[in-house]
């Protein structure tokens, strides 16, 4: 997994480079420095963690696996407006169809294909697909967690953070 969230961190740092300073420094807060109160979840404490932040092997705070499951038209409501979410692709399938319907858009979705979309704008779905096994790790930064750790909200990536 290592390599490939690697590859996917500097596709973010490019795509996006405030996001990813921000994620970035999420991660680092959590993995080296004092959590604020309410950090943790029912079944992990902020020790387990704080140790799994400092081997975390991505930029993205966040990944979420759905395996051989559709995806019904959605947007992602827990998302920024100003943000990408990243959709990583894998599987055994043969053919499949990421589909935009605002944009009236239907984009070839095999296994290796890489996504970056803001999820909270664009609604998307995967119906069905052919073939074989699917898996999609969808990666993400929550707003809620960035607010947590005192860390500015990126805006939108905009032409001049390029030049």
């Amino acid at each position: 997994m290592e390599p490939v969230e690697q590859l996917l961190s500097k596709l973010f740092g490019t795509i996006s480079p405030k996001l990813h300073q921000a994620a970035s420094e999420a991660i680092h807060k959590v993995g080296w420095q004092h959590l604020p109160i309410g950090i943790g979840t029912k079944s992990w404490g902020q020790d387990e963690i704080t140790r799994a932040a400092r081997c975390w092997p991505s930029a993205f705070p966040g990944i979420s696996v759905i395996s051989n499951r559709a995806s019904i038209c959605h947007l992602d409501v827990n998302g920024h407006k100003e943000w990408y979410d990243f959709l990583v692709a894998a599987g055994t399938y043969k053919e499949c169809w990421f589909r935009l319907p605002d944009l009236d858009l239907c984009l070839e979705y095999l296994p290796g294909t890489v996504v970056a979309l803001n999820g909270r704008i664009l609604r998307h779905e995967v119906v069905e697909w052919d073939g074989g096994d699917r898996v999609c790790y969808a990666h993400w930064v929550k707003p809620t967690l960035l607010r947590a750790l005192s860390i500015d909200f990126p805006s939108w990536v905009t032409q001049s953070e390029f030049i």
